[in-house]
């Protein structure tokens, strides 16, 4: 290890230097005193070397061995606005980095990322996926760019001529440093790649005078895959603190009310495990490399996004919620890795925040039933790759096998409704009994007495239609969260669906959700309803259901659509049972007597 001297360590040294120094300047003025003035010739050749070598430099080649030890001696020796005022570029050039995932451009106008291009992924056009948004990040700014609380210093990072430490095309692994400085202000940006990652190193530091300032690499500008506002809607920003994950949406309360959720500009201190914005799809989440020293920044801003992005001033706009994210250390140099690409299940789990720190699972939301969601989705992708090699056919199986697997719950929950509809008249008798007592009447409760005598006699359980379908829902929202949330489906073929996580762009699996229901609905008992009740139900409920499924994933719609088909074959089968007809001739006969 080298040591440096530090002459305050002897303060006998410092003294006796102090004291040589002294005696030698008043030599040098005896001497120049006394001795007689030199010829006018000689006086050139003892100019003193330092400014021989200032008034007369000697080039060095830039490919000469001897250029780099030269220019480290030099920025050793200048004064610090001197190194500040070289540090500047003199032309917008373009640096190139690609692995097997991805292909990064920078540009050293800002040190930051014009393109980002993930090789796997394609667009709706069919062309490999830029996840630089091409709308909002000329306006809101490109990734990597930095965020200060000082507006003009914030413009003046992103805008200024970095040098960059190389250009052209480079291939990974690999490293690139952009510097900047002036006479006040210096940066540095040093950004380090894997061969086969999709997370890239990140390291800033910008000081103001000798001092840190607080400036932080931000994603601002959402991502490339959203081109409807619905997808810009589905964007969040998570973060994960002390083992809790915190998932905030751009707005609360749902569609009754614009409160807004993510406030922009506001600070979050650390410690932070990950932090991120996210889309249904894709994610790019900073992991710093020192949690308790980092400080986060969300970014909201409403901006107006064209409705067709091959004719932007043709079909209008919307004003859409562009969600962001910065982080980095207040008080020094930022250290950090930025993971950016899909949400796949396999490759977040892959991904260390820290080294003894957590993965990042949690960007994944599975919702409140992600116990059940995340086996559901293992077994549709092992179903996909050992089975059946189309996502569409695979969730069609899947559906028939959860839907068996769930047929004694239904069959029993049918029979209830049968039963239900057996003992009708005398349920209602017995109300029509007591309907003259009011609810505080004590001999009200003699109408409870008789009810249950009624139903144990029947061997009739009053809840038992609702609760085998209470116990199949949190299979159901599992069923939905995960298929909302398999990335797998984007672009995934299925007969005349091209792209199972987009709404079918026929509407036949809508269309075929409301018909299926409307029968299902038609071959239902239902126990004690008024007919015109009955009737109006029987329509609003299976064109309300329409409504919502318009617009989901086609994915989720072979899943709903499958089960209602499956769900009236089941039905009729119980209806075409000894016990269905004989409680189907017991309700057709009290309705021609009502008649």
């Amino acid at each position: 290890m080298t040591e440096y001297y530090d002459p305050k360590k002897e303060t006998g040294t410092e003294k006796r230097l102090l004291l040589v120094v002294l005696l030698t300047i008043v030599g040098m003025g005896l001497l120049s005193y006394l001795m007689p003035k030199p010829a006018p010739p000689a006086q050139q050749p003892g100019n003193p070397p330092s400014q021989q070598q200032q008034q007369q430099p000697t080039p060095t080649p830039s490919n000469s061995p001897s250029s780099t030890t030269s220019t480290v001696a030099r920025r050793a020796t200048a004064t610090p606005t001197q190194t500040a005022a070289s540090r500047q570029g003199s032309a917008e050039t373009e640096t190139a980095i690609e692995n097997d995932l991805y292909k990064i451009t920078f540009s050293n106008k800002g040190g930051l990322i014009r393109s980002w291009i993930l090789k796997k992924y394609t667009n709706d056009k069919n062309q490999p996926l830029d996840i630089v948004n091409p709308v909002t990040a000329p306006v809101l700014g490109y990734p990597l760019s930095l965020f200060s609380y000082d507006q003009e210093l914030s413009k003046k990072l992103n805008e200024v001529l970095y040098v960059p430490s190389q250009t052209g095309s480079q291939s990974a692994p690999a490293s690139i440093t952009f510097e900047y400085a002036d006479g006040d202000t210096q940066a540095r940006k040093t950004f380090t790649f894997d061969r086969s990652s999709y997370v890239v190193g990140v390291q800033t530091e910008v000081t103001n005078k000798g001092n840190f300032v607080a400036a932080y690499p931000q994603w601002p500008g959402g991502f490339g895959d959203q081109t409807v506002l619905s997808s810009y809607a589905g964007t969040r920003i998570d973060w994960q603190q002390d083992g809790e994950i915190t998932r905030k949406p751009p707005q609360s309360g749902g569609f009754l009310t614009s409160k807004k959720w993510v406030v922009g500009g506001q600070t979050i201190n650390g410690p932070f495990q990950w932090i991120g914005t996210v889309d249904q799809y894709f994610a790019a989440v900073f992991m710093p490399d020192a949690p308790k020293d980092s400080a986060a920044v969300t970014l909201h801003t409403q901006m107006e996004i064209p409705r067709n992005l091959d004719k932007p001033e043709e079909a209008g706009k919307d004003k859409a919620p562009i969600l962001g994210v910065a982080i980095g250390n207040p008080n020094g140099i930022t250290r950090e890795r930025l993971f950016v690409g899909p949400k796949a299940v396999e490759l977040l789990e892959s991904v260390k925040a820290q080294p003894s720190g957590p993965d990042l699972r949690g960007i994944l939301d599975f919702g409140f039933f992600g116990f059940i969601s995340r086996p559901l989705f293992a077994w549709l992708r092992w179903t996909y790759e050992r089975m059946i090699h189309n996502w569409g056919w695979a969730i069609v199986f899947l559906t028939i096998v959860i839907n068996l697997a769930l047929l004694p719950l239904r069959i029993s929950s049918m029979k209830s409704s049968l039963k239900m509809q057996k003992i009708q008249p005398q349920v209602k008798a017995i109300t029509e009994k007591y309907k003259r007592y009011s609810l505080t009447d004590p001999r009200r409760a003699q109408m409870q007495q008789e009810m249950s005598e009624l139903y144990k006699r029947e061997g009739v359980n009053p809840v038992g239609g609702c609760f085998p379908l209470l116990l199949q829902m949190p299979f159901l929202f599992a069923f939905y969260s995960m298929l909302g949330n398999a990335i797998e489906l984007r672009h995934a073929n299925w007969v005349w669906i091209h792209d199972l996580a987009a709404p079918d762009p026929l509407h036949i699996l809508p269309i075929l959700i409301i018909v299926t229901m409307f029968i299902t609905q038609r071959s239902t008992p239902q126990a004690g309803m008024d007919p015109a009740q009955q009737k109006m139900l029987q329509i609003v409920t299976p064109v309300m259901m329409g409504v919502i499924s318009w617009n989901l994933s086609s994915g989720l719609g072979i899943y709903w659509a499958i089960s209602n088909i499956l769900g009236w074959i089941q039905q009729v089968g119980i209806n075409q049972t000894s016990f269905g007809k004989q409680v189907r001739k017991s309700v057709e006969r009290r309705a021609t007597r009502k008649r």
